[in-house]
């Protein structure tokens, strides 16, 4: 199966991004997250606030593991942040599909994250503090030097435009086929 799994920090573009490059393959889109909210009956905070992140990496990597156990047409999933530094999923990804890192300098995601970062559990803290945004650099400067090791294993890095033609053209040149099953 030749799935493509986009990987990288909260803010990334993962969701919006693969929306569009769904839609550009004629490829159905799945949010990792949104499935294990749907699943569990409960938003992602109220899991982690209920089981803590070890709960939730488990369901994570369960859900994971039933969309690449899944028969049908290739398609386009937006992991979660942290999904492929936890319990073998990075091998997961790797198996079943081509992984795309959406690498976005931490000015950007301080930019787009700063309203928001209340709805993430692991950035929720840093909405609280004096200097929101300061903190919030601070969060995702730990959180990437913790999870680049992962991050860089992808068969794609894309740190440019942020656009459906720039990111395709990319696919293509790392060797990404859309019409593969």
């Amino acid at each position: 199966m030749n799935n493509l799994y986009l990987i990288g920090l909260p803010g990334s573009g993962k969701t919006t991004i693969g929306r569009r490059l769904a839609a550009h393959y004629g490829r159905a889109f799945r949010d990792l997250d949104a499935d294990i909210v749907t699943q569990a009956g409960r938003t992602v905070p109220e899991i982690f606030a209920a089981e803590g992140e070890a709960g939730f990496r488990q369901r994570e990597a369960d859900a994971l593991r039933a969309v690449a156990a899944r028969s049908g047409p290739p398609l386009v999933l937006a992991t979660g942040g942290g999904t492929p530094c936890f319990h073998d999923n990075l091998d997961v990804l790797h198996r079943t599909g081509f992984t795309l890192w959406l690498d976005v300098p931490l000015p950007e995601l301080v930019r787009r994250l700063v309203r928001g970062s209340g709805t993430r559990p692991l950035l929720a803290a840093t909405a609280a503090q004096e200097s929101p945004e300061a903190a919030l650099f601070e969060q995702l400067a730990r959180t990437l030097a913790a999870r680049e090791r992962f991050y860089s294993q992808a068969r794609l890095r894309h740190s440019g435009a942020a656009t459906v033609a720039a990111i395709t053209a990319a696919l293509a040149e790392a060797g990404f086929s859309p019409t593969s099953t």
